[in-house]
């Protein structure tokens, strides 16, 4: 969101000192601080509050100023409940730096204005990830350049703040945030809390009941979003079980109970290009099986070496990817 849509929110009690060149900078989340130096905990974007309770006299605001405008924040809103006004020392620092400055009103609570900036930016941003979604979900369906769904999760966690994981039936990680293994990351799920996750979803499913489903493990909720077998099984059709058995799992750390219906469509949009993803990994192990099956054959009914060689030849890229393109590679049949 812009700075210019903050200010026109009446509700908000913001009035601008300084800036006013500045407004269309855009506001990517909002930290309250009064620390000397918060710079450390600032990545940019940011609408910094403040009540000042770090200032002790006039010759504190340039370096506090000079470290937020070094971290790139958005701008600086300071209360007036502790000193009344804004001191003219901090406004003059704002304007040598070119940061925005707001004076917050003191009947409003900087709550108040965090719960507004949350609520608006993420849902600019899941509007934004939700096309992106979209457009991967499309080049996924016309082939295997999308990336797969280790992209999506990525985007997941660096759009939504939501950590998720693809899991098998039986539990196995199929597919996690890339940033789960890097260095002073969370480690990963473990192979326990990835197998109790896929009982959970299992049993609810044999219910009947409708996703997601949400459990607690350890202190820590996940919501479970099925990927079902789209329109592999059509409802009343089939064995269930054989559904049920193949069917990949979302687990997201995050409780999906209080979420807006934007949200839970967005995840829901994540499920089936996901589906996408376990559909043509299927479909490749079909192929699979049955070139393998085709050459096992030619060599049971002991068809001539030539021949052999030849149906090898043409199933090697498929059956043993790596083998097949290299430029040099035999076929030796005895």
């Amino acid at each position: 969101m812009r700075l210019r849509a903050l200010l026109d929110t009446d509700a908000l009690g913001l009035e601008l000192l300084g800036g006013e060149d500045e407004l269309d900078r855009g506001v990517r989340g909002v930290m309250t601080t009064d620390l000397r130096d918060p710079s450390r905990y600032l990545s940019g974007g940011e609408l910094v509050l403040t009540g000042l309770a770090w200032r002790r006299d006039a010759a504190d605001s340039e370096p506090f100023v000079r470290l937020l405008a070094q971290a790139g924040v958005a701008a600086l809103a300071a209360g007036r409940a502790e000193l009344g006004e804004v001191p003219d020392d901090l406004v003059a620092a704002c304007a040598r730096h070119r940061l925005p400055l707001f004076a917050v009103h003191e009947s409003v609570a900087f709550a108040t204005i965090t719960e507004h900036v949350v609520r608006q930016v993420s849902g600019e941003r899941a509007g934004d990830l939700a096309a992106v979604v979209d457009r991967h979900r499309r080049m996924m369906t016309s082939g295997p350049a999308g990336g797969g769904p280790d992209v999506v999760l990525d985007l997941l966690g660096s759009d939504l703040d939501l950590r998720a994981w693809v899991l098998s039936p039986t539990g196995r990680l199929i597919a996690g945030p890339k940033t789960a293994g890097a260095p002073g990351a969370e480690p990963p799920l473990s192979a326990e809390v990835c197998a109790r996750l896929a009982a959970e979803q299992l049993a609810a499913a044999r219910t009947g009941r409708p996703g997601p489903h949400r459990v607690t493990l350890e202190q820590t909720t996940y919501s479970l979003f099925p990927v079902d077998g789209g329109g592999r099984t059509a409802p009343g059709a089939g064995d269930v079980r054989e559904s049920v058995l193949s069917d990949w799992l979302l687990a997201v750390e995050a409780d999906a109970g209080d979420w807006a219906e934007e949200r839970l469509d967005l995840l829901q949009g994540v499920t089936q290009l996901i589906a996408v993803e376990r559909d043509r990994r299927d479909a490749a192990r079909t192929v699979r099986r049955r070139l393998a099956q085709e050459v096992l054959e030619l060599v049971q009914t002991g068809a001539a070496p030539a021949e052999i060689a030849a149906r090898l030849r043409v199933a090697a890229p498929v059956l043993l990817p790596g083998l097949g393109t290299a430029p040099h590679w035999q076929v030796v049949v005895a």
